[in-house]
């Protein structure tokens, strides 16, 4: 009887034990939280698509008798994309010394085309150069966000210089936005960016021709 007294009533040995296992436990369940954020982060991260493009840009280009600009965007090869997914980025220091950089968004109407005597049609460049599709301005099929890139599509933004008003945003206004102040030899950066994974797929300096 008095062994078992003195075995209840001592609890010198007990407490360190009972510590050491309370911080074992906490100790595996800081690990399991740790492990399961770890891999939920790792289940989440989106995988960026590989493509390589060709871009062109140029200014006041005599076609058909209209003194034309534009940028035009070919994928040469690589992975199918959907615009929906793509930011453009333009960067550009002119011969001014003037620098702007302008941020390009899928289904973000961002251009203002007038056709004949209809009202102003807002529209989203780079358009898909496709008329079988439907015509730019006219057509929401062929509007950037509304298509898919793959090997030999091209995007297309373009710019009348002698015809269009200065008070209407053309696609070349749309994708370089100090566009009247740039000019042939000036140099811009043009980025694709792939917005679900934040990763640029696509970056290179351009001149203007």
């Amino acid at each position: 009887m008095k062994l078992q007294n003195m075995f209840l009533n001592n609890n010198k040995a007990a407490s360190p034990v009972i510590g050491v296992m309370l911080m074992v436990v906490v100790t595996v369940i800081l690990a399991a939280a740790v492990s399961s954020y770890s891999g939920s982060i790792g289940g989440s991260t989106k995988t960026a698509p590989s493509a390589v493009f060709e871009v062109q840009i140029k200014k006041g280009v005599d076609i058909g008798g209209d003194n034309m600009s534009f940028m035009k965007i070919k994928e040469v090869t690589g992975d199918s994309i959907d615009t929906k997914d793509l930011k453009i980025i333009t960067t550009c220091i002119n011969s001014d010394n003037n620098f702007s950089v302008t941020e390009v968004y899928p289904n973000q109407e961002n251009t203002d085309r007038i056709n004949g005597g209809s009202p102003t049609i807002n529209s989203v460049s780079p358009y898909w150069n496709n008329p079988a599709k439907g015509v730019f301005g006219t057509h929401e099929a062929v509007n950037f966000g509304n298509y898919v890139l793959k090997p030999g599509v091209v995007m297309v933004a373009e710019s009348n210089e002698n015809d269009v008003p200065k008070s209407d945003r053309t696609g070349m206004e749309a994708m370089i936005s100090d566009w009247k102040n740039v000019t042939s030899g000036d140099f811009i950066t043009v980025t694709f960016v792939h917005i679900p994974s934040g990763k640029p797929i696509f970056n290179s300096e351009v001149e203007v021709m």
